[in-house]
Formats: C-alpha cells, sequence, structure tokens
C-alpha cells in the first residue's frame, strides 16, 4: 500500500511539473503564426503605397534630361565665328542658339525645381539674341560673348558637359586689361575676344 501511494505521488509531481511546460511549448508553437500575419500585412501596406503613388512614377518617368550638350553645342559655332572675325556667322549661329535656349522648357526635365537655372537660361537667350542682332558690329557681339560664355560656364557647373570635354580659357588682355573668359572644345588657344590679331593669346584656366 505504501508503495502505491509513493507512485501515485510521484506521478502527480511529474504530470504537475510539465504541464506548464506543454502550455510554454503550445505558446512558442503558435509565435510564428503571429509574425507571419504581420510580415503579411507588412507587405500589403507596402503595395498599396506603389499603387497610391503611380502619378509620382509616371512623372518620373515622362521628365528627360536637361539638353546641355544640345546646349553647349549651339554656343561653340558662334565663339568660333567670331575668333575668325566673321560677324555675320556669329549673328546666325547665335540665332540658332537664341532659338535652341527658347524651346527649353524647364518644367518637363529633370532640373524642373532649379530656379537659378531657368534664370541662366533667361540671361543666355538675352545675349544670344544681342549677338544675333548685331551682324554689323563685332564689338558688340564680343561684349555679349563674355556674359554668354559666363553663363555657360555656370549651366556646365549646374549641369555638366554632357559628356564633352571642354576647356575654360582665359585671355587677360580684353575688356581693357580685365580679361575675360570662354568655352573650348579644343586645348589649343583660338581667341574669340581679339579675333586674328591675337588669335593665340590668352591660356587653359578649368578643363572640364
Amino acid at each position: 500500500m505504501k508503495n502505491i501511494i509513493t507512485v501515485l505521488f510521484v506521478g502527480a509531481t511529474l504530470y504537475s511539473c510539465n504541464k506548464p511546460d506543454h502550455k510554454i511549448a503550445e505558446n512558442k508553437a503558435a509565435e510564428p503564426e503571429i509574425k507571419t500575419i504581420e510580415t503579411t500585412e507588412a507587405g500589403e501596406t507596402s503595395s498599396q503605397e506603389l499603387k497610391e503613388n503611380p502619378e509620382n512614377k509616371k512623372e518620373a518617368e515622362e521628365l528627360s534630361p536637361f539638353p546641355i550638350q544640345q546646349v553647349i553645342k549651339g554656343y561653340l559655332p558662334l565663339k568660333n565665328a567670331l575668333a575668325q572675325d566673321d560677324s555675320k556667322k556669329a549673328s546666325d549661329a547665335a540665332k540658332n542658339l537664341f532659338s535652341i535656349l527658347k524651346k527649353i522648357d524647364i518644367s518637363t526635365t529633370d532640373a524642373k525645381n532649379n530656379s537659378e537655372l531657368r534664370d541662366i537660361i533667361e540671361s543666355s537667350a538675352e545675349n544670344a539674341e544681342h549677338i544675333g542682332k548685331k551682324s554689323y558690329d563685332i564689338a558688340h557681339q564680343r561684349e555679349h560673348l563674355l556674359s554668354l560664355s559666363n553663363d555657360i560656364t555656370d549651366l556646365i557647373k549646374e549641369q555638366g558637359t554632357g559628356g564633352l570635354k571642354l576647356y575654360q580659357d582665359f585671355c587677360p588682355m580684353y575688356n581693357n586689361g580685365k580679361g575675360g573668359t570662354w568655352i573650348s572644345e579644343s586645348e589649343e588657344i583660338v581667341n574669340p575676344y581679339e579675333g586674328q590679331k591675337m588669335i593665340n593669346c590668352g591660356s587653359v584656366k578649368k578643363v572640364f
């Protein structure tokens, strides 16, 4: 009888000890199910966010790169014409550059929020227009080339060169010794301010 009581006591003790572990095991088994639900909900939220912003995605796809290379290629023939003392050719090149600049709608480019860029384009167009209208006055054209060259330099600082290798040249003699810079596609100095009179006056100031 004593042995039977002892066996029952030990059995009750073991059951009592094992019961909480069983509950813990059940709780642990339930945890992954909760995590799975949370992950699914997060995934669903992320998908909803993407679905809620189709216009933003569409707008990013429709914005075109700023046409910096087109502007530079419009400027270079103008600069070269003045280096050849050819005011008529410079006027024609300036009109072409003016047309390029006026067609730029910055709101459709990836630089649409750059207000400084908008001001530079307006200044460039104004200088190109002056050069285009003054085909009989090469001195006046060169005065505006100085401002236009500064504008082109600012555009390059904002938008880069569009993959072109360019040089910023400097002539210390122009503008009564105040000097003047221009952008060139060649490392060789070909001075648009002094023309054939001092065609090689100047030096490379910077390489872009």
